[in-house]
């Protein structure tokens, strides 16, 4: 049986070129949510990345849909919990994008130690103001969401010769020269928190004001999974206050801003946010173009 396929936001072409062999493909990757509704009753898969929203108006629309498709590692842009009530199938690509998260989580880490990004602004303007940062040689760098990415993450920053440390509330290996400590230990003794977390569509908070007034003073925060792991209303006061020297994150809770707390930490000096770059490399577009494409048919 063949069936239509609507890809709702940009891909590489090979996820194209192969669900062509089954699917009649069409491709609107900057279709609204008005037009989707409107529309999505012709699909029987509709394939999204973060910014399309699959909700349940969406998915009551859709009567033949079949397959909910995330061409990425996350579905808390998916309602789950109900498209799966109507027996429509969800499938993502896991593990696709690890290593070009894993390098951006890195630069972040060095971005955030050096002030390299006000170093650059200031030579823009011909200051070449010397700024003094810190070594990460030495600092313990504390892992939250100890997965696929907190693994790899802990063995590329060996390089920088850091103590580990990392929590994660399900049951995980660790490599032996990562030490496993509670959340409370983590947040009290990280000079740098890299957050590595799954989130799902109705998560509460991770980090609000009791667990981010354990913070260590001078602590650098990145964020390279999902936004709504920390409350960014609470999180304001130790960014104000320095207890936070750096938070610098490729994740936002509104992408753009809409909230107030919102556009004050982005005119904040040790704030730095990157527009969810972590998979746009075109190795990772194309091995999550790949992924999908073959668990979508798999599942057909």
């Amino acid at each position: 049986m063949e069936g239509k396929v609507l890809i709702c936001d940009p891909v590489d072409n090979v996820l194209i070129e192969k669900l062509k062999s089954k699917f009649n493909v069409e491709y609107q990757p900057e279709i609204n949510r008005d037009k989707l509704l409107s529309i999505i009753n012709d699909y029987n898969v509709v394939v999204v990345r973060s910014r399309t929203k699959i909700d349940r108006d969406i998915i009551d629309r859709g009567k033949n849909l079949k397959i909910i498709a995330r061409a990425g590692i996350g579905v808390d842009n998916i309602d789950t919990d109900y498209a799966e009530a109507k027996n429509i199938k969800i499938v993502y690509a896991p593990g696709s994008s690890t290593e070009s998260v894993v390098e951006i989580t890195l630069a972040m880490m060095v971005m955030g130690a050096r002030d390299l990004v006000k170093g650059i602004e200031n030579t823009r303007k011909n200051d070449f103001t010397k700024l003094k940062g810190f070594e990460l040689a030495g600092k313990t760098l504390g892992i939250l969401g100890y997965g696929r990415i907190g693994h790899a993450i802990a063995d590329a920053a060996r390089a920088f010769n850091m103590n580990f440390i990392a929590y994660d509330p399900y049951p995980v290996e660790y490599q032996d020269f990562v030490k496993k400590v509670t959340l409370e230990d983590l947040l009290k003794n990280s000079d740098v928190l890299s957050i590595n977390v799954t989130m799902r569509k109705d998560s509460p908070y991770i980090l609000n004001d009791p667990e981010l007034s354990m913070l260590k003073k001078g602590v650098i925060i990145v964020n390279t999974s999902r936004a709504n792991a920390i409350n960014g209303r609470d999180m304001l006061k130790y960014l104000r206050d320095g207890t936070i020297k750096s938070f610098v994150s490729d994740v936002f809770w509104h992408e753009p801003a809409r909230e107030d707390y919102e556009f004050e930490m982005l005119k904040m000096p040790n704030v730095l946010i990157t527009p969810h770059l972590g998979a746009q490399s075109a190795e990772a577009q194309k091995r999550i173009a790949i992924m999908t494409a073959e668990n979508i048919l798999k599942e057909w």
